[in-house]
């Protein structure tokens, strides 16, 4: 799905610098991202994926970045309950900077919420100003 090739390079003046090597994707790999792109399961979501999904958003159809988000935002609040839930059962036996961590914890998932709700409320804009004619539309 992704082929390699020699890229000509102008020579350079410093001894030992080797050409570049190009990547480029094959029409089936092309496909293949073309599909992963529009799914927005849960895999889409997590931790361990989030952050390359939302770097290909300018590839991302309008529905399916609003999905990931709106997945997302779900995901984080449910984390921030749990956490706070948890928090508030051991308060009383944890030391003052095992308390800090957890504190800094809940900040920055509070922080990523209101950062995806701004996101969010963006997609929802635009979507209102593209209307329904426009449904197709890549942002």
């Amino acid at each position: 799905m992704v082929r390699k090739s020699d890229a000509a390079t102008v020579p350079s003046r410093v001894a030992g610098r080797r050409g570049r090597i190009v990547y480029e994707l094959t029409a089936e790999g092309k496909e293949h991202l073309q599909a992963v792109l529009a799914s927005s399961g849960p895999a889409a979501w997590e931790d361990e994926s989030f952050d390359v999904r939302f770097a290909l958003f300018a590839q991302t159809d309008a529905d399916t970045r609003l999905r990931i988000l709106e997945g997302r935002r779900t995901r984080l609040t449910e984390r921030l309950e749990a956490v706070r839930e948890s928090a508030a059962r051991t308060f009383e036996r944890l030391d003052e900077y095992t308390l800090e961590l957890q504190r800094h914890g809940l900040e920055q998932v509070e922080r990523e919420v209101r950062w995806l709700d701004g996101l969010i409320t963006t997609e929802r804009d635009r979507a209102a100003r593209r209307g329904p004619h426009n449904e197709k539309e890549r942002g």
